[in-house]
């Protein structure tokens, strides 16, 4: 039985290979944008199952490549996430260390001082 992406891999297979990153719910909004009338979340699941087996299908060629092919494939641009964040790193320290800097800047409190009173209008 024919899918109703048959016509389309071609041109998913070009949208992944210019964003390999790019996940089968952006893939299905794409579709939805050009065809409202036959994509939307409803084809979420078939569009999965098309990604994971072109996906399988490059992984299996690159794999008997061999190492050329793993050269290849760190090579490609982009985030491989999916996240798309494209800004400077964000700061590596330890939770801890980012916990005790923000206990510095919070002001000491003095225990059996009174609690501090809102002004009245």
């Amino acid at each position: 039985m024919p899918s109703k992406l048959d016509p389309h891999v071609a041109t998913i297979e070009h949208w992944l290979a210019a964003e390999p990153q790019l996940t089968a719910l952006a893939i299905v909004g794409r579709l939805g944008q050009k065809y409202p009338e036959q994509f939307g979340p409803r084809q979420h699941s078939i569009v999965q199952r098309l990604l994971k087996a072109l996906r399988k299908r490059v992984a299996e060629r690159l794999i008997a490549q061999g190492s050329s092919g793993a050269t290849a494939a760190a090579s490609l641009p982009g985030a491989v996430d999916g996240s798309g964040y494209d800004g400077s790193n964000p700061p590596t320290a330890p939770p801890v260390e980012h916990a005790a800097n923000a206990l510095r800047r919070i002001p000491p409190i003095a225990v059996g001082s009174p609690a501090p009173m809102v002004p009245s209008e």
